[in-house]
C-alpha cells in the first residue's frame, strides 16, 4: 500500500526542546490494540481516503513494523511495516523487502532514525544469506519516498539519468504484477488502483520550485504525473551491504551534526 516518508526538517522554536525519536523493530503479530489504534490515527491525520479495513488488511500482509515513539513520552509518533519473502526469478532466488504503510508525525520531520532501523533490518538480512541477492520492492505517491531510495541506491530503477537496469526491470514488473494485477500498468511502470486510494494530505509534502531544483524530484514528478491523485511509482532497488554501510554512516552523520548544532544539546 501506500509509503511517503516524510525528511522535511522542522526547526524548533528556541524555547521549545528538541523532539527526539526512538526506533524499535517488532512483529506484526506482537502489537496490542492500542499500538493499533495510535498507528491508525496518525496514518488518518496524513492521508485522505483511508480506510480501517485496508490498513488492517496491509498490516497483516506484513511481518515486521518499525515503531518511533517519542523519546521522552514513549508516544507512537510513526511507523512503517515491512514484508519480506524470498522469490524464485529466472536468475535464482532473491530475497525482496517490500515497504508498506509508512508515515512520521510531522513535528519529528528530518530525523533519521526510522531510515537506520531499516537499514539495521536490511544488514541482517543480508548477512543471514550474504550470496542471496536482496531487493527493496517500494511503492512511491511523494517524492519523499523515492528520494529515499535514489539518495541510498545506485543500483536501482527507475532512477533519473540513466536507462533502466533491464534485470532489475524484469523483476520489478513481474513482482509488481504479482502483487496488483491489471491495476500494475507495465508501460508507465505505476500503481492505479480501482477503488480510491490514500493520497498525501494537500499541502503536506508540496511540489516547489525549490524541491524541484533536485533532478530525482523533477525525474519523479515526470514518471508519475498523478501522483497527487493517489497513483504510485513502483520502483525497485538492488541492495548492497557496500551501500548500506554508505547510508548508515551518512545517517549518523547528519544525526550528529544536528546535534552539534543545536545549544540545546550540551550536557545532554
Amino acid at each position: 500500500m501506500s509509503s511517503s516518508l516524510s525528511l522535511h526538517d522542522v526547526t524548533a522554536a528556541p524555547t521549545e526542546r528538541r523532539k527526539t525519536l526512538v526506533a524499535h523493530t517488532t512483529t506484526v503479530a506482537s502489537l496490542d490494540a492500542r499500538t493499533r489504534d495510535a498507528a491508525f490515527a496518525l496514518f488518518a491525520h496524513a492521508y485522505e481516503n483511508v480506510s480501517r479495513e485496508r490498513f488492517e488488511r496491509d498490516l497483516a500482509g506484513k511481518q515486521h513494523v518499525i515503531l518511533l515513539r517519542d523519546g521522552e513520552s514513549g508516544a507512537l509518533r510513526g511507523f512503517s511495516t515491512v514484508c519480506v519473502r524470498d522469490v524464485v526469478t529466472t536468475g535464482g532466488t532473491m530475497t525482496v523487502v517490500f515497504s508498506g504503510d509508512t508515515v512520521i508525525d510531522r513535528a519529528y520531520w528530518g530525523q533519521k532514525q526510522l531510515q537506520l532501523a531499516f537499514a539495521r533490518l536490511m544488514v541482517s538480512l543480508k548477512l543471514r544469506a550474504p550470496l542471496r541477492p536482496l531487493s527493496w520492492f517500494l511503492l512511491s505517491k511523494g517524492y519523499r519516498t523515492y528520494l529515499l531510495l535514489a539518495n541510498a541506491f545506485p543500483h536501482s530503477v527507475p532512477r533519473a539519468g540513466v536507462p533502466d537496469d533491464v534485470r532489475l526491470r524484469g523483476v520489478l514488473d513481474d513482482l509488481a504484477t504479482e502483487r496488483f494485477g491489471a491495476q500494475y500498468d507495465r508501460t508507465a511502470g505505476v500503481v492505479r488502483y480501482d477503488d480510491p486510494h490514500e493520497r498525501v494530505r494537500e499541502g503536506l509534502a508540496p511540489v516547489t520550485a525549490a524541491v524541484l531544483a533536485n533532478p530525482h524530484v523533477r525525474f519523479f514528478v515526470k514518471r508519475n504525473p498523478e501522483h497527487a491523485a493517489g497513483v504510485e511509482l513502483a520502483c525497485l532497488a538492488d541492495v548492497r551491504l557496500v551501500d548500506l554501510a554508505r547510508a548508515i554512516l551518512r545517517f549518523v552523520t547528519v544525526g550528529a551534526l544536528r546535534r552539534l548544532r543545536d545549544p540545546r544539546s550540551v550536557g545532554r
